[in-house]
């Protein structure tokens, strides 16, 4: 048993170290504590010549490496790879890899040979997973194209749905955390590109997320990009009329027409508009009537 301060994951103290792995393990969720590693240390690994014609020999570290092995070690070296061409946190690396490890230890708990993943799914899942963890502001479309010269194509709604058999939905965050962090990114947006000034962009993004809280019903299985920029133009609508609704469609590229609907509903459900005066600031191309209606 290795002591350990708390789980990561779920806060527990219930640690079990693995000899065999050299891994320390969660006992409450299954996380794999510290420094990851796919292949154990070579004082670990028989290095006898193996018959199979499903395992290789690691020139780096002279072991034999079962092909379950292999596979988690080349969707770990992708994970790297995405991680560092697609500039994302370096704490993604991390937890894409630990999620791999868990839904692997869990797919050969329950061993249904009707679910298998490839290579490029795990990668795919495992990096889209980590950054929902982060609650980092990216839509699932705008992923899928960032990675797909990466990986190829993948399905990632139908293999996160294939995943949620053996995992659940333990790794993934609310959906209304999802649209927060989506709306601080476009408010953020609108002030970087002096579309709006610092007060009202904090007025702005502060009452749509109110917005959002009063009606989370609309935010269950529906995109979070489409659903935050709702909210943006429709606590705009309720404050100050400073967007019109085709600029600000190809400012946060939704289409206008689900934009315009789900604003409505966001409407006939707001909740009482802030009290703060709101003082706008615009710039010269704002006065021509850009943003301005």
């Amino acid at each position: 048993m290795c002591e350990v301060e708390r789980c990561t994951e779920c806060g527990s103290k219930n640690s079990l170290y693995d000899e065999a792995s050299g891994e320390t393990v969660c006992r409450n969720c299954g996380l794999v504590l510290g420094v990851v590693e796919f292949t154990a240390p070579a004082d670990r690994v028989s290095k006898s010549v193996s018959s199979s014609p499903i395992a290789y020999t690691s020139s780096s570290v002279g072991t034999i490496i079962e092909s379950s092995q292999r596979l988690e070690l080349n969707v770990a070296y992708d994970i790297e790879r995405v991680v560092q061409q697609l500039h994302l946190p370096k704490t993604t690396a991390l937890l894409a890899i630990n999620y791999v490890r868990c839904l692997r230890r869990s797919m050969r708990q329950q061993n249904d040979p009707k679910i298998r993943f490839t290579r490029n799914e795990l990668t795919t899942l495992s990096v889209w997973t980590a950054l929902k963890q982060l609650k980092y502001p990216i839509s699932c479309n705008e992923f899928s194209q960032k990675i797909e010269p990466f990986v190829g194509s993948v399905n990632l709604m139908k293999t996160e749905k294939r995943a949620c058999h053996f995992i659940g939905n333990v790794h993934r965050i609310s959906d209304v955390e999802l649209v927060t962090a989506h709306i601080n990114k476009i408010v953020k947006a609108l002030e970087n590109n002096f579309i709006i000034d610092n007060y009202y962009a904090h007025v702005l993004g502060k009452y749509a997320i109110e917005l959002v809280h009063a009606k989370t019903n609309l935010v269950r299985g529906r995109k979070s990009d489409l659903i935050a920029a709702s909210a943006v133009f429709a606590a705009d609508g309720l404050i100050a009329e400073c967007f019109t609704l085709r600029v600000f469609a190809e400012f946060v590229n939704v289409g206008a027409g689900n934009l315009s609907a789900f604003a409505d509903i966001f409407k006939r459900s707001a909740p009482p508009v802030p009290k703060e005066s709101v003082v706008i600031h615009f710039t010269e191309n704002l006065f021509m009537g850009i943003f301005y209606c």
